[in-house]
């Protein structure tokens, strides 16, 4: 299993690996030498993000009293442009007119993302929805505006993300600024098991109907993520 920061560097190092007859699979990134490629539609999954967050502003603004959206993206990293750019079509698809985006900043990690959101709200006081590429940006913004409301999080207050983690899913079920996050398999373990069923297959050299496996997208919000956050319980055991 390979997951490169840098796909091009690894490409002829895998093309040998192959033709000495190992199994090479990549996780994230579509690469040419490789058996199989464990994706994300990454656009994809950002469109979900947006338009997820589009219905939640929908519901609290319209275009006399436009929601100021904010966006934590990574523009570094390919995949998370595209992640980033689905997040801008689905929020324009679900919620044109009702919003404005008045800042876009990088981050990645919680630590970074939380001091980029006290700048972000320092400049645009008035923002309430936070759209993240990934869970560190989800984190490091509620906390941020669990710090700014004092606790004390208004119904049209809301982080809209991915990754799923058991952090976040226990955000939204207490009611904090995190309102949805669209995961993948489920939990750690779901994640695991699916990782290994294919590597099972392809060391049992079965056929793939495509190179491309995408891994599927859950949105997770108040109405399930209770349950979701069970596989974690159960990860513990």
């Amino acid at each position: 299993m390979v997951h490169p920061s840098d796909k091009h560097s690894l490409e002829d190092y895998l093309k040998i690996a192959r033709s000495k007859g190992i199994k090479v699979m990549c996780w994230d990134d579509e690469m040419e030498n490789v058996d199989v490629n464990w994706i994300l539609d990454n656009e994809k999954l950002g469109k979900l993000i947006g338009s997820t967050a589009g219905a939640f502003i929908n519901q609290h603004y319209d275009s006399t009293h436009p929601a100021e959206v904010a966006i934590i993206d990574y523009p570094q990293t390919p995949i998370l442009v595209d992640r980033e750019n689905g997040i801008i079509e689905g929020l324009q698809e679900s919620a044109e007119g009702n919003y404005t985006i008045v800042a876009q900043q990088p981050g990645l990690d919680a630590a970074k993302s939380l001091s980029q959101m006290e700048s972000i709200l320092q400049a645009h006081p008035h923002v309430k929805v936070v759209c993240s590429i990934g869970s560190g940006g989800d984190i490091g913004a509620n906390e941020a505006l669990m710090t700014e409301t004092k606790g004390n999080i208004p119904s049209d207050m809301g982080i809209f993300s991915a990754d799923a983690t058991e952090q976040q899913l226990t955000a939204i079920v207490k009611g904090e600024a995190s309102r949805a996050s669209v995961g993948m398999e489920g939990s750690n373990i779901k994640t695991a098991e699916a990782c290994v069923a294919l590597y099972e297959k392809l060391l049992n050299n079965e056929t793939f109907s495509s190179k491309n496996v995408f891994r599927p997208l859950t949105v997770m919000d108040i109405s399930n993520a209770a349950e979701y956050l069970k596989d974690f319980a159960a990860d513990k055991q």
